[in-house]
């Protein structure tokens, strides 16, 4: 095999390696059920009682509120975070429960 065909052929394997991770990460949001979004945390505004993720489904930021338990509990935070959510009459998000 040619050196050209080794790289052309690693090159595959990785792009389809990284393919399938990605999907597997995307209908993470869809498998973890209704309200439920997961992703990686980006910020927490104490003053604003919000925090950000990077949703992983999305890829999009997603912005909640949260009460200060939650909040304090997520300055320990690293990695993926599962956020259980309920919808506010405004569109909004509100945290009712976070996991790390």
């Amino acid at each position: 095999m040619t050196k050209r065909k080794v790289i052309q052929n690693t090159l595959a394997i990785t792009f389809f390696t990284a393919l399938l991770f990605a999907s597997s990460i995307a209908i993470a949001c869809d498998a973890m059920g209704p309200s439920t979004h997961m992703g990686q945390l980006m910020s927490v505004d104490d003053t604003g009682k919000t925090f950000t993720i990077r949703d992983a489904q999305s890829q999009s930021p997603l912005t909640f509120t949260a009460n200060n338990e939650i909040l304090k509990g997520l300055k320990e935070a690293s990695g993926s975070i599962m956020v259980n959510y309920e919808e506010k009459d405004d569109g909004g998000l509100n945290a009712v429960g976070v996991t790390f």
